[in-house]
């Protein structure tokens, strides 16, 4: 398989693009210190994952306050650096990812919208993507951890940690990967 780039943003723990990595792709993940804002043009790529901090699109945040002018007009320019990689590198497909929130109101209406429990992964946590990707297909599980569980029954889901829900879901990631590995590949085969 030819070293296909797969541009990860916002990378954090590099939990996204870890199957990539695993399957022999050039992952370059760009995380601080280095600044997505900052980035100089990488080239070509087959795929961008993108998940710009959360902080100030959250709706969990807004309960704590709401971000002030600046601190919403700083977590934009993240996101206009992440779409603006989009725009100059032409990937075969990419995606933004958030939870559910207020990024809603830039963007517009999100591509997909989902829980880690859809993937596998046994907890909730509302998150939307934006971009051009093949959606993954669903491996549904009843979910045992989130603050949704069980709400019927006047009881809440067993925690998770702040820094547990940031980092992508393993499922989630797999799945993602699983359908959008060999995007272009297979798109070029059946029109060919």
């Amino acid at each position: 398989m030819s070293r296909k780039v797969v541009l990860d943003l916002c990378a954090g723990t590099g939990a996204w693009s870890e199957p990539w990595l695993e399957a022999g792709y050039n992952v370059r993940r760009i995380d601080l210190p280095t600044d997505v804002r900052l980035l100089e043009f990488p080239g070509t790529a087959h795929g961008i994952l993108a998940a710009p901090p959360c902080t100030m699109f959250c709706r969990m945040r807004m309960c704590r306050g709401r971000p002030t002018d600046e601190q919403f007009r700083e977590a934009l320019s993240v996101v206009d650096a992440c779409l603006r990689l989009v725009a100059v590198c032409k990937p075969d497909w990419w995606a933004l990812e958030n939870p559910v929130g207020y990024l809603k109101a830039w963007l517009g209406e999100p591509t997909l919208k989902f829980s880690p429990h859809h993937y596998g992964d046994p907890w909730t946590k509302a998150t939307w993507l934006w971009g051009s990707f093949k959606p993954p297909k669903l491996r549904i599980v009843d979910p045992t951890m989130g603050p949704w569980i069980h709400r019927k029954k006047g009881k809440r889901g067993a925690a998770r940690s702040d820094h547990e829900n940031a980092i992508t879901a393993p499922g989630f990631a797999q799945a993602f990967f699983e359908a959008n590995a060999e995007l272009r590949a297979v798109e070029e085969q059946s029109n060919g």
